[in-house]
């Protein structure tokens, strides 16, 4: 069963299956799907956001688990094995599948990244396919417009969480 802290958000439609834990001040919107059917557990470390529309889905077997202050923007799907370092960012549409991604990685929308491990503070540009731990080791660092992009993010989405809990714990008592 799903296991999710006092101080996180997961929003009404959003779907939970299995082993999955979120910790505290996270933000799961809209049609997100945390599917721990296959791949368990799930771990989503604290104030953490899972924008609208992303999926998590593993192989039989594998886990996948996110560090602290990790944005996965809309429509993402992060499939397991998977691990994600704290202050990562992975964009709109983005998709990552058996990789491991270290701390304060940036993956750009509409990037692909398929079974590598990414060193810490490396930059995926938008629409590219890296799938060879040589192109993995060719990346850049995050460009100086975008190394505080994740910040930004993180601090709007834990507003999110505990604006939107505390709404939903106002309709829960009959408070509109």
């Amino acid at each position: 069963m799903p296991t999710v802290s006092a101080t996180a958000y997961v929003d009404d439609s959003a779907i939970l299956i299995g082993d999955v834990r979120i910790g505290d001040n996270v933000y799961v919107a809209p049609a997100v799907s945390l599917r721990a059917d296959e791949a368990y557990p799930i771990i989503i470390g604290d104030e953490c956001n899972i924008q609208d529309g992303v999926i998590f889905h593993g192989l039989e077997g594998s886990s996948i688990e996110l560090g602290k202050r990790i944005s996965i923007a809309h429509g993402a799907v992060i499939h397991g094995p998977m691990k994600i370092g704290n202050d990562s960012f992975v964009g709109f549409n983005a998709v990552v599948h058996a990789s491991t991604l270290g701390e304060k990685c940036f993956v750009a929308h509409g990037a692909v990244v398929i079974g590598v491990k990414l060193a810490d503070g490396k930059f995926v540009p938008p629409a590219t396919l890296v799938d060879t731990q040589y192109k993995a080791d060719a990346l850049g660092d995050i460009p100086d417009d975008l190394k505080y992009f994740n910040d930004e993010v993180i601090k709007i989405n834990k507003e999110f969480a505990s604006s939107y809990g505390l709404k939903s714990k106002m309709r829960r008592i009959g408070i509109r």
